[in-house]
């Protein structure tokens, strides 16, 4: 039976220990995303959306609930790639042999291997940097370099856990635009958490605001404002970001003791 949806999050519940204690990270959480969309998650600091981001990455298995990507159960090293806010690459290895990483993990033929990731250099405008370390680069250029090194495993579902945060204002929305042509040329589906509403609006077509802890998803808002940088700072964009704020200073339920 085809999924209704390509990813489908429906009565997810995830807890943890706390001193011996079980608490809730996650309670009920329903979400959805057709292939080919680009969703924003957006909430306060420890309710539960990195959580999310690793079932779905299939590195968390310790829930209940349904979580499914086309159809079938998130599993590690699968259909989806996770970028993390520190970028995660090896200091020792350069943007080429970064970048390489997840394909010798697959066991790909070093032909395929150099196939895809001479494209995927040239693609990120990273092809004169790809003997650097990432000590020698940007932050902007380091997240590219994480982003190639997603993108060249050809995931059908790409998870970004806060991955702009650490960039200054003008930095952020280079690469800002940067996702928004990739993902306008590949149409990947994708899952993104910011802490930053602005973003949000700019870039996802579905925004979804989650609760304090125990998370659940307080609202799905339709965004047609998104990828239009004709709109950036006009009255439109400046009214759905005024929304976003209402609903994230809503009453939550208590907090967690611990980040997300």
């Amino acid at each position: 039976m085809k999924a209704e949806h390509y990813l489908e999050i429906k009565d997810l519940k995830v807890d943890y220990l706390h001193q011996g204690k079980a608490v809730s990270a996650l309670a009920g959480v329903h979400l959805f995303l057709d292939q080919g969309e680009m969703g924003v998650l957006i909430g306060p600091s420890g309710c539960g959306k990195s959580t999310l981001m690793t079932v779905l990455a299939g590195l968390n298995p310790h829930y209940a609930g349904k979580a499914e990507i086309a159809g079938k159960t998130p599993v590690s090293g699968g259909e989806t790639s996770l970028i993390l806010q520190d970028y995660g690459l090896l200091p020792w290895k350069n943007v080429r042999e970064n970048v390489i990483l997840g394909l010798r993990f697959r066991k790909k033929s070093l032909g395929e291997i150099k196939q895809r990731v001479e494209s995927i250099l040239r693609k990120m405008n990273l092809i004169n940097l790809a003997e650097r370390f990432p000590s020698q680069l940007s932050g902007g250029q380091r997240q590219r370099v994480a982003i190639a090194r997603s993108l060249v495993l050809e995931p059908k579902l790409l998870l970004m856990d806060e991955p702009f945060s650490s960039l200054d204002a003008l930095t952020r929305e280079e690469i800002q635009d940067f996702l928004l042509t990739i993902w306008q040329e590949t149409h990947l589906t994708t899952l993104l958490i910011t802490h930053n509403i602005e973003e949000a609006v700019f870039l996802g077509q579905k925004i979804f605001v989650m609760s304090s802890c125990p998370g659940r998803i307080l609202e799905k808002v339709e965004n047609p404002l998104a990828g239009n940088h004709d709109l950036r700072g006009k009255v439109q964009f400046l009214e759905m970001s005024t929304y976003l704020r209402s609903l994230l200073h809503q009453p939550g339920k208590g907090r967690c003791s611990r980040d997300d």
